[in-house]
């Protein structure tokens, strides 16, 4: 007589077991039982996706079903229902929050723009250009529709619109640890996850989420097929500041930021931020849609949004209707808009901008940072803002302040190239004012950094000594001399 296998084994792949480790890892598997007889099986084995899983209530096998029927399914209610969330802040204080959304997202959701065909705080066009971004200054970001790749000069590995989840996953592997971020307290999760789990968290049905997660910083650039085959926007490249000061020799990689994936699910939300170090961003849409709500960074909304980062109740106020005391007049963030990108949109969110997102539907975006000349006293800027407002080390630009000495270094010895990097070819090189005070700029961070390292070990590590010399305050006298051959415009 034939040996049954235990209810423990799964029966399908008895002759060549999926859990075997010669043929998968142990983490990457799923189980499920049948209700009727206990039988347990590989849910891979079943060929049943993660949306079928999540809304099963009883699963029957084949084996059971002509004596106890279909596997019976969870049943959806039409009427409405709200999760409750209790946050409790750092001073003990706990507030009854909707699960479903974050605080925010109802003021966010209320903000309209005025109507217009063409939103006039952006800049449209069709082709991107080093050219077209000095010149512009970048004082507005840029919006591409549907664009084409090949003008831009992006190229990705398969097309945009093939780009899934599961193409992801394939690329970086179900055992790639990924930061996932609880909407509700905008906060990484702990412990960490894998990305198979975060597929099959992905791919649920949302009425099925338990909480909504979100991921956004996926970083792609060392994924084979992926990261290793796919090329940023031409003007992006030849803005990058890293590229060009950073040796491909040093013993230290670059910093890794240059190539994300985001992966965001219906109704995440990314309370208001300034991207780290003051980078500038570029972002495609390859799924589904996502909504921007932007300020400029002018001084008074670098100031509002610097004060509501130290307001111990942050997360319960709206940065939209916050204000403070300026100057003895009362400020509050001004000319705030909104942009929706679509699939196969390109956008381009210029140095200091301060922007929340929403995700109407889920959606999956490419995109990356990126340091330039052009931008550095603002760069210069949001560190300082960082510092001020405490942010920690690993939400910071990696290996900023190195970056700083290196790019008063290159310049220093490729003269020739600052001009270059700085303005169009339009722009008369007897403007001078802009290099004289994008160098002061450097020379008093330099100055600050330096002082630092005195008493701070990874300060003084930081600074390149191979290149800059000794003592590096020498360094620093030669880089203020040539500022002082610039005009400086006195007020």
């Amino acid at each position: 007589m034939k040996k049954m296998p235990s209810i423990d084994t799964c029966p399908i792949c008895i002759n060549n077991p999926l859990d075997d480790e010669s043929r998968t890892s142990s983490t990457n598997i799923s189980w499920l039982q049948c209700e009727p007889c206990k039988q347990w099986f590989h849910t891979q084995c079943l060929q049943l996706t993660p949306l079928e899983i999540n809304n099963l209530h009883s699963y029957h096998c084949k084996d059971c079903i002509p004596k106890h029927g279909d596997s019976i399914y969870k049943r959806k209610s039409k009427r409405a229902k709200v999760s409750i969330d209790y946050v409790a802040l750092n001073e003990g204080d706990t507030f009854a929050v909707d699960k479903s959304c974050h605080p925010h997202l109802p003021k966010f959701l209320e903000f309209s723009n005025p109507e217009s065909k063409l939103n006039p705080h952006l800049n449209y066009v069709d082709e991107l250009t080093k050219e077209y971004a000095l010149s512009t200054e970048m004082k507005k970001p840029i919006l591409i529709r549907k664009a084409n790749l090949s003008k831009v000069g992006m190229e990705l590995p398969i097309p945009r619109n093939k780009i899934d989840i599961q193409y992801i996953t394939s690329k970086v592997g179900d055992d790639h640890p990924v930061e996932v971020m609880d909407v509700l307290s905008q906060q990484s999760v702990s412990p960490g996850w894998k990305m198979g789990q975060w597929r099959d968290y992905f791919l649920t049905d949302e009425n099925s989420r338990d909480r909504i997660r979100n991921v956004i910083s996926l970083e792609i650039s060392q994924a084979k097929g992926l990261g290793d085959s796919f090329k940023r926007p031409t003007m992006v490249e030849e803005l990058d500041l890293v590229d060009k000061v950073w040796n491909p020799n040093d013993e230290q990689s670059r910093s890794k930021v240059t190539k994300y994936c985001l992966m965001s699910v219906k109704n995440s939300f990314t309370d208001f931020h300034i991207d780290f170090g003051g980078t500038s961003v570029y972002y495609t849409v390859c799924k589904g849609l996502k909504t921007f709500m932007m300020y400029p960074p002018t001084q008074d909304n670098l100031d509002l949004y610097t004060s509501w980062c130290l307001e111990q109740t942050q997360n319960f106020i709206w940065f939209g209707e916050y204000s403070i005391t300026k100057n003895k007049k009362r400020i509050s963030p001004k000319d705030g808009f909104k942009v929706t990108l679509e699939e196969g949109d390109l956008f381009i969110i210029p140095s200091g901008w301060i922007h929340a997102v929403h995700t109407p539907q889920d959606s999956l975006v490419i995109g990356g940072n990126y340091l330039t000349l052009r931008d550095m006293k603002m760069q210069l800027k949001i560190n300082d803002i960082e510092r001020k407002t405490r942010v920690p080390s690993r939400f910071r630009f990696p290996m900023f302040n190195k970056v700083i000495w290196l790019t008063g270094w290159y310049y220093l010895n490729h003269k020739d190239e600052f001009i270059e990097d700085i303005h169009s070819k339009e722009i008369k090189s007897e403007n001078t004012n802009d290099e004289y005070e994008l160098l002061d700029s450097l020379v008093n961070h330099l100055e600050w950094h330096l002082e630092l390292s005195k008493t701070n070990t990874s300060a003084k590590r930081s600074i390149p000594i191979d290149l800059v010399g000794k003592p590096p305050v020498d360094f620093i006298n030669k880089l203020a001399e040539w500022r002082d051959t610039f005009t400086k415009t006195t007020q």
